[in-house]
């Protein structure tokens, strides 16, 4: 039975299992530093706890998947493949909100940085690092999305190998053909 892979050479199999334990300890991570510096926010807090969310749901998604990898279990794998697609599309959403909101709030920042300071460099300052702020965050969402909808099509790859085993072990042999 011949094996998918990805990046040329990586069975599926192989991929759905790193992206287990990655989504479990990256998704657990986000959310432990997310927790931590809840208390640090203002106005964006409710941006931070709809993230933590996602993100911890991320973490209990991805055991499914280690799971379904380790033992071979196409239900499993196909539960996985389905949560990460809902997950990829609140993720989307969440993180859309989460840049909005940013970007509204950029104007508060600012002012709040150069605390009341009349000196055009230190409001140029507090401008530049608004905006990269604004820089990094839709980076690393785009990254974020752009690596997930990848996992899931390593997910859907190692699902359609499953099921092929699958068949392959039911199917039955003509043995008596012309």
């Amino acid at each position: 039975m011949f094996q998918r892979t990805f990046c040329c050479c990586i069975p599926v199999r192989a991929g759905v299992i790193f992206l287990g334990i990655l989504g479990l300890f990256g998704g657990s991570g986000v959310t432990a530093i997310g927790i931590i510096n809840l208390k640090n926010l203002g106005a964006s807090k409710t941006s931070a706890i709809i993230q933590i969310i996602i993100y911890i749901l991320l973490a209990i998604v991805s055991i499914f998947g280690l799971i379904g990898a380790i033992s071979r279990r196409l239900g499993f794998v196909r539960l996985y493949f389905g949560m990460l697609i809902i997950h990829l599309i609140f993720s989307i959403a969440t993180g859309i909100y989460a840049i909005n909101r940013d970007f509204k709030d950029a104007p508060k920042y600012i002012q709040e940085c150069a605390s009341g300071s009349t000196e055009k460099s230190v409001h140029d300052g507090c401008l530049y690092a608004a905006n990269l702020v604004k820089a990094v965050l839709i980076s690393v969402f785009i990254t974020a999305w752009i690596l997930e909808t990848w996992a899931c099509v390593i997910v859907f790859k190692y699902s359609r190998q499953l099921a092929d085993e699958d068949n392959a072990k039911t199917a039955v042999k003509d043995t008596e053909s012309w």
